[in-house]
C-alpha cells in the first residue's frame, strides 16, 4: 500500500474501534455502515474512508494523467468537497467505486478545462498516450526477467481502456460492478472489455510456454 502522498490536512485517525468490523459482514455492508457513519457526521469514519483509498486513488489517478501535482490536489479537493456534502450525498454501495469515479471524473474536467479542445466524450486515449506504466504484477511474478520484458511489450500495446480496466481489476480489487461505475460501461461491456484484455495476455503468456 502506498504511503499517504497528499502531506496535507486530511485527518487520519485510525478507526480500530468501530463496532461494524465484523468480519462476516460483507464489504458491501461495511461500506455502507462506514459511510453512514461518515454521513452523520464521524470524523473517524472519514479518515478511515481516506485511509483506505487514499494510495488506490493516488495510484489510479497517475494512471489516467501524468501530472502528480494535479492527481494529489484533485484527491485532496474531492476528500473536502465530500467533507463538505456529507449531508448531501446519497448512500453508496461501494466507496471504492464511488471515489475512483469521482476522481476520474475531477481529472478529466481538469485536464478539459486545460485543454479547451478536449471533448469530455472521448476516450482517455486523448489524455495522454503514455501515462500508463505496465501492472499485473501477480502475473510478472511468475516469469524470468526476459519473459517480463517481453510481457511489458505487450501490456505497452494495450489500449489505455484495457490497461485501466487491469490496474482496477487487479491492484484495485474491484468487482466488474463497481468497474463499470468507474469507467461509465454497463456491464456487458465491461466483461467484454476485460475478456479481450485477458485474451491478449494469455495469447502472450502461452508464447513463453
Amino acid at each position: 500500500m502506498l504511503k499517504n502522498p497528499l502531506h496535507k490536512s486530511v485527518p487520519t485517525t485510525s478507526y480500530a474501534k468501530v463496532k461494524f468490523l465484523d468480519v462476516e459482514k460483507t464489504s458491501s455492508q461495511v461500506d455502507v455502515q462506514l459511510w453512514q457513519d461518515f454521513q452523520t457526521g464521524s470524523e473517524s469514519a472519514f479518515a478511515a474512508i481516506y485511509e483506505k483509498n487514499v494510495g488506490l486513488l493516488y495510484s489510479y489517478g497517475i494512471k489516467i494523467v501524468s501530472d502528480k501535482d494535479l492527481v494529489k490536489d484533485s484527491i485532496q479537493d474531492l476528500f473536502i468537497e465530500l467533507w463538505d456534502a456529507k449531508n448531501r450525498i446519497s448512500k453508496v454501495n461501494s466507496i471504492k467505486a464511488y471515489l475512483c469515479k469521482s476522481l476520474r471524473r475531477k481529472l478529466i474536467a481538469s485536464v478539459s478545462k486545460q485543454r479547451k479542445t478536449f471533448d469530455k466524450s472521448q476516450d482517455l486515449e486523448k489524455l495522454n498516450p503514455t501515462v500508463f506504466s505496465s501492472e499485473v504484477s501477480l502475473i510478472e511474478k511468475q516469469l524470468f526477467d526476459e519473459q517480463r520484458k517481453m510481457l511489458n511489450k505487450e501490456l505497452d500495446s494495450l489500449t489505455l481502456k484495457q490497461k485501466e480496466i487491469i490496474h482496477l481489476k487487479f491492484y484495485g480489487r474491484l468487482n466488474y460492478n463497481e468497474i463499470a461505475e468507474v469507467m461509465l460501461l454497463d456491464k456487458k461491456a465491461t466483461y467484454n472489455l476485460m475478456a479481450r484484455t485477458i485474451k491478449i495476455l494469455k495469447k502472450c503468456l502461452r508464447r513463453f510456454s
